[in-house]
């Protein structure tokens, strides 16, 4: 089993976004053996994912609703295969907790849309189809 985890700062943003979409890929290409989750550096856990992102996801068939957030562990870090994280900042902050997963990390450069308009988050998930949709190596969402 392939294991991908995504990281942002809250885990109620680009983190469950990105879940959500890898998810999208994999269900829809029949990409075998590959889990997914997300997690957050400085989450509260529990708390729903923002109001825009679960609104730009459902615009393009993806349902976020039941995320709930969590704090990234060193678990998840240990058992995951790869790790995407947002930004250069929350990889420096990972391999200084967990030096040993630095190879496993890739740095995506999504910037934080938390506090802004829909029309950023709609750019957010865009940036994010797309960034997939290469990575994973499929045609369209």
């Amino acid at each position: 089993m392939n294991h991908i985890l995504v990281i942002c700062s809250g885990n109620i943003c680009r983190s469950p976004m990105a879940e959500g979409i890898i998810k999208k890929i994999i269900s829809d290409f029949s990409i075998p053996d590959t889990m997914v989750s997300s997690a957050g550096l400085s989450a509260y856990d529990g708390e729903p994912a923002s109001e825009y992102a679960i609104e730009a996801l459902e615009e393009i068939g993806i349902d976020i609703k039941s995320h709930r957030s969590r704090r990234v562990m060193k678990q998840d870090l240990d058992e995951a295969d790869c790790i995407y994280v947002m930004t250069e900042q929350h990889k420096n902050v990972i391999i200084d907790a967990v030096p040993e997963t630095e190879n496993k990390i890739v740095v995506m450069e999504i910037a934080d849309p938390f506090g802004q308009s829909l029309a950023k988050y709609r750019l957010c998930c865009a940036q994010m189809v797309d960034y997939f949709k290469k990575e994973l190596a499929v045609d369209s969402l």
